[in-house]
Order: C-alpha cells, then structure tokens, then sequence
C-alpha cells in the first residue's frame, strides 16, 4: 500500500465513529444499515484473519489489538441490529433519547474504530507488527515485501 493511501485509510479509520454517527442520525435507517456493514465488516475480516493463523505471526501487542478489534466488532454488529430491527421513533419536535442499549452500541463502535486506527497504524511502520523471525523470514521469501508501505 502506498504510504500516502496508508495515510488517508488511517484518517478515514479514526474519524470512523464520528462518521457512523452522522450517518445514523442523518439518515436514520439507511444510515444504520451502513454503520452496521462497516462494522460486520470489520469483525469478518478480523475473524478471517484469527483463522488464518495471523496473530502467531504478530508481536503482542499487535495479536492482543487484534482480538479487542474483533471482540468490539461483534459487540458493535450485535448492537446495531437492535436499531434496524426495531420499530421507527414517532416523529417528535423532542431528539430521541439514548437508552442503554444506544450506549452499548456507542461504545462498542467508538472501540472498534480506535482499536482499528491503531492497528492500522502499527501495520503502516515498517515490519507491520510482525515478529522479528516472521519479518526476517518473510524478507528472505519475498525482498522488499517486509519493509511496509512505501
């Protein structure tokens, strides 16, 4: 990935959870359908990527992210069902108010999208994550491929 691209999926990462917001209140059931695929979304690739043998190869902290990541992404696809299964707010001149389940989602979607960023983040410094024996294998496998984005 190109450092400059790297940099623009990262901004767009952490302005993750102010964007789901503004599409869920903006555009109400649409806007939740999209914040809910954003973050299933999210979770699949991180479950794809656990059953593909990814954090052996990831230092600590890296593998530990890696399942927050995931464990927030289901949290936050779990709870933002509730919104696109449930009935439509009456129409009131009062916003609506946030109830438990709304903080739930919240939390989860504004832990996702952090956890997310900096994941991104370390997978953008040269060696991505990896550890030192996987970086210096890789190396000899595939030159060039181990030093990350350019």
């Amino acid at each position: 990935m190109r450092r400059t691209v790297g940099r623009i999926v990262l901004g767009l990462s952490a302005c993750g959870y102010p964007l789901t917001q503004l599409a869920v209140r903006r555009c109400g059931a649409r806007g939740a359908a999209v914040a809910e695929a954003v973050c299933a979304g999210l979770a699949i690739r991180d479950a794809s990527m656990m059953a593909a043998g990814v954090p052996g190869r990831l230092r600590a902290v890296p593998a530990a992210l890696l399942h927050l990541e995931l464990a927030a992404g289901i949290v936050a696809s779990l709870a933002g069902l509730r919104p696109l299964l449930g009935t439509p707010p009456a129409a009131s001149a009062s916003p609506p108010r946030t109830d438990a389940a709304d903080v739930v989602r919240r939390a989860a979607v504004a832990t996702l999208f952090a956890v997310h960023t900096l994941r991104f983040g370390i997978y953008l410094r040269p060696g991505q994550g990896r550890r030192a024996a996987t970086v210096s294998e890789d190396s000899r496998a595939a030159p060039g491929r181990a030093r990350g984005p350019r």
